[in-house]
């Protein structure tokens, strides 16, 4: 139990680290480079995790390369490198994450301080929430749709679904913000 204990906190440590140094360093073949690292280290979860950073990284990595390759473009200044540099990044940021929590017990890693756990109990079970009513939402929607829903079925679920979970979030925001207040975590 203590040696799995200083194990993940030594790798909650190297992990801060880690990210420091992804995001320090302008170097695209040593964020390249990094990638094989990852290979070893997810052993047989490589493809699982690879196609998980994938996913959450698409949208975003597409904006914005799609943004900066547009004001390049329009100022004539190179972007190629920039572009590589970034996705490389955020990649390698995203991956090393999913890695880290798959292989370490966070809450064992941040038992060493009460603010910290309390923090990461508050969002972990935030987070389970979400999870379960976006689960529902599919399930839900599904039942609801025995053929294959028309474009504005599903604009209109989206919309809904998103609108339920901005109100969700500002009403948990508030609440939690009312609690951390309560127990002294206020900045004001």
């Amino acid at each position: 139990m203590k040696n799995s204990l200083l194990k993940d906190r030594l790798l909650l440590i190297i992990y801060f680290i880690s990210i420091i140094i992804i995001t320090s360093v302008q170097n695209i073949y040593f964020l390249a480079a990094i990638i094989p690292l990852f290979i070893l280290l997810s052993n047989k979860y490589f493809f699982q995790l690879f196609k998980k950073t994938i996913i959450s990284i698409m949208l975003f990595n597409f904006i914005v390369s799609i943004s900066y390759i547009v004001m390049s473009v329009i100022n004539q200044s190179e972007w190629i490198g920039y572009i590589i540099l970034i996705n490389l990044r955020v990649f390698d940021a995203t991956f090393l994450t999913f890695l880290f929590v798959a292989k370490v017990n966070l809450f064992r890693a941040v038992s060493f301080s009460e603010n910290f756990s309390f923090l990461l109990l508050l969002s972990y079970s935030q987070i389970m929430i979400y999870k379960r009513n976006y689960e529902n939402f599919k399930l839900s929607f599904r039942s609801r749709n025995l053929i294959l829903p028309g474009k504005k079925q599903l604009y209109n679920f989206i919309r809904s679904t998103f609108i339920f979970f901005l109100n969700s979030s500002m009403h948990n925001s508030h609440e939690i913000s009312l609690a951390m207040k309560s127990r002294c975590f206020n900045n004001d």
